[in-house]
């Protein structure tokens, strides 16, 4: 019940989040520079880039 209960508020706030124009540009800039630090490993490369991807959506819409 309590895991359901903070799983239902995290996507809530989330969703908050991403109608607010200035915090949807700041997430996708922040999700663009973490793809750009994850990438620079070989492994990385596989979670950089579509985190680079999604942040570039969110930073352009």
């Amino acid at each position: 019940m309590t895991l359901i209960t903070v799983l239902a508020i995290a996507v809530a706030l989330v969703l908050v989040a991403m109608m607010v124009r200035p915090l949807r540009k700041a997430t996708g800039l922040l999700l663009v520079v973490l793809g750009i630090v994850a990438c620079f490993t070989g492994v990385g490369i596989i979670v950089g880039a579509p985190l680079i991807f999604v942040g570039g959506i969110l930073l352009f819409i």
